[in-house]
């Protein structure tokens, strides 16, 4: 506990060495007015590829320097949109402009009140050719930092628009189709009648009849052989034959390929000779099974999801284009095509905006974001926000002017000079913070000692079916706590009375890959002191994160952390309120009265004893 008692009363002289800083003000003053004529000679002799780290003489952006007269404004134009498309900076830019809402700038604000001011007086400021003193009424600025956590509205959702489409499906068809030999042109081929047929269509042969007549009389008969579709048909002189069924070899006809019928053209027995001046009277009755093709018309859907929505939970949809009947035109042939909707809006989160911690600051015409960082990012929307807020404090008081210098001839003046009120409140809230560490650690021993541990807390999202159980604020106004348990009511309580840090959203349930529960967890401390010293010291000064919302890290800060976090740097506005409750925390200008008086007091009762 030793190393522990050194680091808190390094970290409490720090703090008193910040309220002793006046008593240095006029050594110091009179030192920079003795270097108020070198700065020339400084800049004169600066080389600053010498004292610069990365110098470039002539960096790229030299190319605009000449302006519109250099060569046009068009590379300009184009550099500056390239960046604002490519660079992170541009990115921000253009996500600040569509989806965060203006913080307001009144004309109250100091620093343009001061402005309008110091144009109004500025022949008294700057009238100081006559050596006399005399009183003016001088105001300065203060200007203090101060960091917290919001929640922007926002909105996830994915769109799904339909589309008509289609295929060809495969269909078979019969149909019955006739060659009449006879009268067919025809070749004589190597003693051969040749008739050549090319069919118009392809398809199975799932049939094949052959006929005849034969009104020949009772001539002699004659035999011969009839070649056609890879089958021989014994073919008689004399005779009739009516769809005699036979199967043809291969079983398949394909349009446009040749197939051929022949027999010889003369036929010779023991009685006598046949000779033909053209095929005989054959005909051929196919059945051929066809395949085609009908298309089939279909709605199909095409969804635009910015983020992965298995993460998320759907809470509704919404049809944007209502459904009815569209026609659409395939091969000449129009089909009609009907949907319920024909455009859909699936909204997974639209969260309002909930001020948080940020709320007094962006009420107040004085504080203007300085920075804003992500907490929790999706698809490029922003759901929670770490910002950083600037604000300005007007100072007020009476000071000489002689000999054109602004001469502070007493205590009650030095924030003025300073550019720092609330001075004593300050030290006492570090002091306090320092105690707090030493009172935490004081009951343990000498291994892992850590001050400041914080709790992990949770909450649910907002789903379909109960209310929003991670709001920042608004807990006393009743937002459904019915549907919250009692770890979210207390963690809500806790976010109001500023004594949480956020930590991340994860997806807490999931049914065959569809998030159905989400929750944002928070590290919660037991003080105000706790939670700035955390956030402020351990995250901010030292870096050391606080994990994921799956694992929150909300341990203590070591003592080596503790050495290493410099009090007098961490704003203790949010404590104020709880000083002011325990006791009266005077105002510097009060403590200068105080001390005023105290030296009026014992001047007088010196006189007296003279």
């Amino acid at each position: 506990m030793k190393k522990l008692a050194v680091v808190l009363l390094a970290a409490a002289l720090t703090v008193m060495t910040g309220l002793q800083a006046s008593d240095k003000y006029r050594p110091g003053k009179d030192f920079a007015d003795s270097l108020k004529d070198t700065g020339t000679g400084v800049l004169e002799n600066f080389k600053p590829e010498e004292s610069i780290p990365g110098y470039n003489p002539n960096p790229p952006e030299s190319g605009h320097y000449g302006g519109v007269t250099a060569g046009g404004a068009g590379s300009l134009e184009s550099t500056g949109a390239g960046e604002l498309i490519n660079s992170d900076v541009g990115q921000l830019t253009s996500e600040v402009i569509m989806n965060r809402p203006k913080d307001p700038v009144s004309m109250d604000a100091p620093f343009i009140s001061n402005g309008f001011e110091i144009q109004d007086k500025a022949d008294t400021i700057t009238s100081g050719s006559y050596d006399k003193c005399e009183t003016v009424n001088v105001n300065k600025t203060e200007l203090t930092t101060h960091l917290c956590e919001r929640t922007p509205a926002a909105e996830l959702s994915c769109t799904r628009k339909a589309h008509i489409g289609g295929r060809f499906e495969e269909s078979w068809r019969t149909e019955w189709v006739e060659y009449e030999m006879y009268g067919q042109p025809f070749q004589k081929v190597n003693g051969k009648i040749v008739v050549t047929v090319t069919p118009h269509i392809s398809g199975e042969i799932v049939e094949a009849y052959y006929s005849w007549q034969n009104n020949s009389g009772n001539k002699p008969r004659f035999h011969m052989t009839i070649s056609v579709l890879g089958t021989n048909i014994a073919w008689h002189q004399k005779g009739n034959f009516q769809n005699v069924r036979f199967t043809p070899v291969p079983a398949s006809l394909a349009a446009g390929v040749s197939f051929t019928s022949s027999h010889p053209d003369n036929v010779r027995d023991g009685s006598g000779r046949l000779s033909f001046r053209q095929h005989v009277q054959l005909k051929l009755r196919l059945l051929i099974k066809i395949k085609t093709e009908v298309w089939v018309p279909s709605v199909e859907w095409t969804e635009t999801c910015p983020f992965d929505k298995s993460e998320e939970v759907l809470q509704g949809s919404l049809c944007t284009e209502p459904g009815g009947n569209r026609v659409v035109a395939m091969g000449g042939k129009e089909y009609t095509v009907y949907s319920d909707c024909w455009a859909w809006k699936d909204t997974y989160l639209n969260q309002e905006a909930d001020n948080g911690s940020c709320d007094v600051y962006m009420k107040n015409p004085a504080c203007t974001v300085l920075k804003t960082e992500c907490q929790d990012k999706t698809g490029g929307t922003c759901l929670q926000e770490q910002v950083t807020f600037s604000c300005e404090k007007k100072l007020s008081g009476e000071m000489q002017l002689c000999s054109g210098q602004l001469v502070c001839a007493s205590g009650e003046c030095d924030a003025l000079e300073n550019n720092k009120t609330d001075s004593f409140a300050k030290a006492v809230s570090a002091l306090a913070a320092v105690s707090a560490a030493a009172q935490d650690v004081s009951e343990l021993n000498d291994i892992n000692v850590r001050a400041f541990t914080g709790q992990k807390m949770e909450c649910r999202m907002a789903i379909a079916g109960f209310s929003n159980c991670c709001k920042d604020s608004g807990w006393g106004q009743g937002i459904g706590l019915a549907q919250c348990d009692t770890e979210e009511k207390a963690l809500g309580k806790a976010k109001e009375k500023l004594l949480t840090v956020y930590v991340g959203t994860y997806c807490s349930k999931k049914v065959l890959g569809v998030c159905l529960q989400k929750k944002k967890a928070y590290c919660q401390f037991e003080s105000k002191l706790a939670q700035i010293v955390q956030a402020q010291g351990r995250n901010a000064q030292l870096g050391i994160s606080f994990g994921s919302g799956k694992n929150p890290e909300c341990r203590g800060i070591t003592i080596d952390e503790l050495q290493s976090l410099q009090f007098d740097k961490m704003d203790f506005s949010n404590f104020y309120s709880d000083l002011d409750a325990g006791t009266t925390i005077p105002a510097d200008s009060e403590l200068a009265d105080r001390v005023k008086q105290q030296i009026e007091a014992a001047l007088q009762q010196a006189a007296g004893k003279g």
